[in-house]
């Protein structure tokens, strides 16, 4: 009966109209003192409603059934994948609906559908795990700025291997709890493939030398969150499984002084011991530190500049610990470079490699010694 009368009126009741109604209704339904039988008919008349043209019916329904436990689980799951007037209020408060459902709804919404249920009160960890994974890029941003959202480091990787080009979502992972450094990883490798291909399209460099110019100040990155790194060893087998370890940056931390990084290496690429590989060290030009080079997997025709760079090393210092030695030592690498002299053709691609590190301590001298304090002609006097 109630059914029939409704929708008698309904057909010539205005958009406006309808929707007070249908909210009404929907009130009712949760506040109302109904009868069974009367409330039976209500639910079935905001069900039919879902089918009503105007987005505002549909719209009122949702506003009033968002944030109740007690709204019929059926007609708030139909909410939820309506348009998106209609589904956010859903999406964002119900307590109806699972995670099961909320990750299917995620997958096939749109992404204001998105947005809102990664900006729910709650957000499990399965559920910002899944939304990391099939989001959009300000849903995911969205689910990094909510402090009840359950974000594992998976799911933060996840985001910065996704979205970790996007300025907003890199500095919503940068501000989030507990960056770790496979994540600062591969927001520094993201940040350097956006320019690289930047560059290259503007045509302001060719796009292999791009690429190697990326590469090499990737290498220049690592090194600066090696020294945060509370495991060196751990840093080193991170960047190992990841693809993104090479001798180069070995040399390059060996050049910059760093010679606890280098052992670091040699030590979780050899899976020999951190005393046994310092031992080795200290003797670099005997054989067993030619073995221990070889059985970390270094190129044999690189040997000669990594010794030259010990060498080098001894006479000025090395830093000692991995949380310095950011910039390479010119004089060093002037040694490294003399040792190339002389080899066969196969060593022009690491002599190239080392003028290019030359090029760049010139560089680094000339700014620091610019940016020294100079003395007037009367202080000096």
């Amino acid at each position: 009966m109630i059914i029939q009368r409704y929708f008698e009126w309904a057909a010539s009741a205005s958009a406006d109209l309808r929707a007070e109604a249908a909210g009404a209704l929907a009130r009712s339904y949760l506040h109302g003192d109904l009868e069974p039988e009367v409330r039976s008919g209500v639910a079935d008349v905001l069900t039919r409603s879902l089918d009503d043209p105007a987005l505002s019916v549909r719209c009122a329904i949702a506003e009033a059934f968002a944030s109740s436990p007690e709204a019929p689980h059926a007609i708030v799951l139909s909410l939820a994948q309506d348009a998106a007037d209609v589904a956010e209020p859903v999406l964002l408060r119900s307590p109806l609906l699972s995670d099961l459902e909320l990750v299917d709804l995620a997958a096939q919404s749109a992404p204001r559908a998105q947005i809102a249920i990664a900006r729910r009160a709650e957000v499990s960890a399965p559920l910002a795990a899944a939304i990391s994974e099939v989001a959009g890029a300000r849903a995911c941003e969205a689910l990094l700025k909510n402090s009840g959202a359950r974000m594992t480091r998976s799911a933060a990787a996840r985001i910065a291997a996704r979205h970790g080009d996007d300025g907003a979502v890199r500095d919503a992972l940068l501000a989030h709890d507990g960056v770790g450094v496979e994540l600062r990883l591969i927001l520094m490798r993201s940040v350097a493939a956006a320019l690289s291909s930047f560059v290259a399209q503007c045509g302001w460099l060719g796009q292999d030398r791009a690429r190697r110019t990326a590469d090499e100040a990737c290498d220049r990155g690592a090194l600066a969150i090696a020294a945060d790194a509370d495991d060196a060893q751990g840093f080193v087998l991170t960047l190992a499984e990841r693809g993104e370890f090479s001798p180069v940056f070995a040399l390059r931390a060996l050049l910059c002084g760093n010679v606890a990084l280098f052992e670091a290496a040699l030590a979780a690429l050899s899976g020999q011991s951190s005393r046994r590989v310092a031992g080795f060290v200290r003797d670099f030009g005997g054989r067993g530190f030619e073995a221990l080079y070889r059985q970390a997997g270094f190129p044999p025709s690189a040997l000669p500049v990594f010794r030259a760079a010990l060498e080098a090393g001894r006479e000025v210092g090395f830093v000692g610990s991995t949380a310095g030695g950011l910039a390479l030592s010119r004089r060093m690498v002037e040694r490294a470079l003399s040792a190339c002299e002389g080899a066969d053709i196969d060593a022009e691609p690491l002599r190239a490699l080392l003028r290019r590190f030359a090029a760049e301590a010139a560089r680094e001298d000339a700014r620091r010694s610019f940016a020294e304090p100079r003395l007037t002609v009367a202080e000096a006097a």
